[in-house]
C-alpha cells in the first residue's frame, strides 16, 4: 500500500514538473510540450533478435504486397533482417543499417542487397513497400529520417512506433524507460507528425501487449 502510494505521488510529482516545463519548453515533433527527449541514447543491437518484436507489421506489409503484386522491399532499420527474410525470401529486398549491423548482413545474407545507414547516396530512388519498423523512437532528427524516405518512390510505407501512453501512461513526460529511445509519441501526436510527411491511410494498435502502433502511409509522389 505505501509503495503504490509513493507511485501515485512520484507521477503525480513528475506530471506537474512536465506541465510546469511546457511552459517554456515548446513541443517538438509534435510531442507534446514539457516532454523530455533523451539527449543520449544507447545503441540497440539487435543483431540476434529474430521475431519477437514488429511480426504483425512485416507480416501485414506482407498481405500487401501480394495484394498489390508488389515486388521490391526496403526495410529501414533492419535489424537482423530476420523478419524480411521470412516474409520477403522470395522477393527483390534491400535492407538498411548502420555498422556493426550492416557488416553482419552483409556476411550472413550476402546474396541481398545491404546498404551502410552512413551512406545515403548509396540509398535506393525506388521500392514500392518501404518499412520502418520501431525505428523512429531511436534517431536524433525524426525530420531527417522521414526526409530521406520522402525521396524514395513508394507505394506503400508501414511505420511503427511504441504508442507512449500504452507503454507509461498519459502523465508520462519522458524520457523513455527503455535507454536506446530518444524519444516515444502518442497517437495523437504520431498522426500530426507523421502527417506533415505522408499521406496516411491507417493508423492502429496492431500489438496491444507490446503497444506497437502502426501507421500505412502512402507517398505523393506516386500518381
Amino acid at each position: 500500500m505505501i509503495q503504490k502510494a509513493i507511485k501515485y505521488f512520484r507521477l503525480r510529482i513528475l506530471f506537474l514538473a512536465g506541465k510546469i516545463r511546457s511552459l517554456y519548453s515548446p513541443k517538438q515533433y509534435e510531442i507534446k510540450g514539457g516532454y523530455r527527449h533523451r539527449h543520449r541514447s544507447i545503441y540497440f543491437d539487435d543483431r540476434e533478435l529474430t521475431d519477437e518484436y514488429q511480426n504483425e507489421v512485416y507480416q501485414l506489409a506482407r498481405s500487401y504486397a501480394d495484394k498489390f503484386s508488389c515486388k521490391k522491399i526496403l526495410d529501414v532499420g533492419c535489424g537482423s533482417a530476420f523478419k524480411l527474410m521470412k516474409y520477403f525470401c522470395d522477393f527483390d529486398t534491400e535492407g538498411i543499417d548502420v555498422s556493426p549491423t550492416y557488416d553482419f548482413l552483409r556476411k550472413r545474407y550476402p546474396g541481398r542487397t545491404w546498404i551502410n545507414a552512413d551512406e545515403p547516396s548509396t540509398y535506393p530512388s525506388d521500392a514500392e513497400i518501404i518499412i520502418c519498423a520501431d525505428v523512429i523512437e531511436h534517431v536524433k532528427d525524426p525530420d531527417e529520417l522521414l526526409d530521406t524516405i520522402s525521396k524514395i518512390r513508394f507505394k506503400f510505407l508501414f511505420l511503427s512506433t511504441p504508442e507512449r501512453d500504452l507503454v507509461r501512461g498519459w502523465v508520462d513526460y519522458g524520457p523513455p524507460d527503455n535507454k536506446a529511445h530518444v524519444r516515444e509519441w502518442n497517437q495523437a501526436e504520431l498522426y500530426q507528425y507523421i502527417s506533415r510527411h505522408f499521406s496516411i491511410q491507417a493508423h492502429t494498435i496492431i500489438n496491444p501487449e507490446q503497444a506497437t502502433q502502426l501507421m500505412i502511409c502512402t507517398s505523393s509522389q506516386i500518381s
